[in-house]
């Protein structure tokens, strides 16, 4: 298949381009920390929160992604007053008692190119529960292994794919984003303070629950009304999803903020599930159903499927949007 020669290609040719080897971190590996109770499920201002960026931000070091915020580290940070009515606009820099800090990630992939392809995932969750959670019972940790944990490990492991890439021509900005579970703050923090000209932004790519790919390979896109090409391309270079398709741009995941900034946008999504948003969590405590992380990590997108999605990417490459 045409997306094993790429996925080869980059795994043999690219090796010998960097000075330092990029070291291999599975994505069973990336889930099992980001999901761990240690970080108490990684609600936006809260230590989790920090210790989860904290640990991207060694990552994309690793992945020796040159950092891109303004002041030129990996980090952009943004305070914010959490809106207690949701009809009212988040109030930005706010620096009061009951504000909250977050930070976005951001690492460039520098191939000289023109223009920029911004790809993302959010690495916040929903914490303890609350807003947002199924869970009616006691507060309980919600490790977000699917959401978005497995979102943040495929873009890690496509960044790291992409960094060892030679016929690359497309700059790549790999973005984590924080705040979407609050209502896409890190994302629209960044689409309105943004450390690029986003005119020279090709498109962005959202990748958000991405860690169930089903046996029927169901691969959901929304996005592909947001330009012409999307509908044809994903069709006619289809390696082996079966395709559910939305046009819209507009839906509750990061890339809405760069629709609204009118830049086209895909975001991928395998698709709800038993445990999402912790439904299994109470029969976890019960002891009647096993750990929901170990369960996340054993169905994550398996490796061949991964490299089908890389190839999808590999022909976005120079793709007039």
């Amino acid at each position: 298949m045409k997306y094993n020669v790429f996925f080869l290609g980059i795994l043999f040719l690219g090796i010998g381009c960097k000075q330092n080897k990029i070291p291999e971190v599975s994505l069973q590996e990336d889930v099992r920390i980001l999901a761990s109770d240690s970080l108490m499920g990684r609600e936006t201002g809260s230590e989790g929160a920090d210790m989860a960026a904290a640990y991207l931000e060694k990552r994309m070091q690793d992945l020796q992604l040159t950092p891109f915020d303004a002041d030129q580290d990996y980090t952009q940070d943004f305070s914010f007053k959490p809106r207690r009515d949701p009809h009212t606009q988040i109030e930005y820099g706010a620096v009061t008692d009951s504000s909250l800090n977050a930070k976005n990630l951001l690492g460039l992939i520098d191939n000289g190119g023109s223009r920029t392809v911004i790809l993302g995932a959010h690495y916040d969750h929903l914490g303890m529960g609350g807003e947002g959670s199924l869970y009616r019972g006691e507060p309980a940790i919600h490790n977000g292994a699917d959401d978005n944990a497995s979102g943040v490990a495929v873009l890690l492991k496509l960044a790291k794919m992409l960094q060892e890439w030679p016929e690359a021509r497309d700059n790549y900005l790999i973005v984590f984003f924080s705040g979407e579970e609050m209502g896409l703050l890190g994302s629209n923090y960044f689409a309105k303070n943004p450390t690029l000209d986003l005119d020279q932004v090709a498109y962005m790519i959202n990748l958000d629950m991405v860690g169930r790919l089903r046996e029927e390979k169901t691969l959901s896109v929304s996005g592909t009304g947001t330009t012409p090409v999307w509908s044809q391309m994903l069709n006619s270079l289809n390696p082996g999803f079966e395709l559910v398709l939305s046009e819209s741009g507009v839906g509750p995941s990061d890339h809405t903020s760069f629709y609204l900034q009118d830049i086209p946008v895909l975001h991928f999504f395998t698709g709800q599930h038993e445990d999402y948003l912790l439904n299994a969590l109470k029969q976890y405590r019960d002891g009647t159903r096993g750990d929901p992380v170990m369960t996340a990590q054993a169905a994550l997108i398996a490796e061949e499927d991964l490299k089908k999605l890389a190839y999808y990417f590999s022909r976005l490459e120079g793709l007039e949007t």
